[in-house]
């Protein structure tokens, strides 16, 4: 079996793990409020978040996305962090700009509409976050194992866009996923990223 063989397999699989927990939206709901929970326990990410409060520091810029119908939301962390009188850090969205290509905007949750595959992203006129000035990509995916390894959607977007960085200045690479879709082991190639940690509603690991 080839490496694109197995990726099918998995993504097939993994879809229809997905395609199960879209079903409930008790679950989806809980899952978002563990991933907060588990994501503000990474010890980057805490230390990150605390910069605002040392003064004169400029707050961390963090990188996420908007979730498609049934994947893991990672933008819970943002409610916690107002509900407890904090300040929230600045934020970034992935943008469609051309075929296969992705830029990232400043923007908030609340300003992202609907666009490219009816998936909420910046509009055009948002500024362009340049990737040395990211402190925190969130990563989606369909699946991820313990070694960081990551299985997209096969359009490569995130894979293209984190491999025009060099890897001596690539952000902090978070996978966000159900503990469902961590699997044992995803078939990756050379040029697929790795992220560094992953999380899920019931945990956080450090890729290894």
């Amino acid at each position: 079996m080839t490496c694109a063989d197995e990726k099918k397999h998995v993504r097939d699989k993994a879809t229809a793990i997905r395609n199960e927990i879209a079903a409930d939206p008790g679950k989806i709901s809980r899952a978002t409020k563990g991933i907060a929970t588990q994501l503000l326990s990474v010890p980057a990410v805490r230390e990150l978040l605390a910069w605002p409060r040392q003064g004169g520091v400029a707050s961390p810029l963090f990188a996420s996305y908007a979730p498609r119908s049934g994947e893991a939301n990672p933008n819970g962390f943002l409610d916690i962090i107002e509900k407890d009188g904090g300040a929230r850090p600045n934020m970034a969205f992935p943008r469609v700009t051309g075929k296969a290509q992705l830029s990232m905007h400043y923007a908030t949750v609340e300003e992202l509409a609907p666009g490219s595959f009816g998936i909420a992203e910046p509009g055009a006129d948002m500024p362009v976050a340049r990737l040395a000035d990211i402190d925190v990509i969130l990563v989606p995916g369909l699946a991820f194992d313990a070694q960081g390894n990551r299985l997209g959607y096969g359009r490569g977007y995130f894979d293209r866009l984190l491999g025009s960085c060099d890897v001596c200045d690539l952000p902090l690479l978070i996978g966000i996923t159900y503990d469902e879709t961590l699997l044992e082991s995803v078939p990756c190639e050379t040029h697929d990223i790795k992220v560094d940690y992953i999380v899920t509603p019931t945990m956080y690991l450090e890729a290894h």
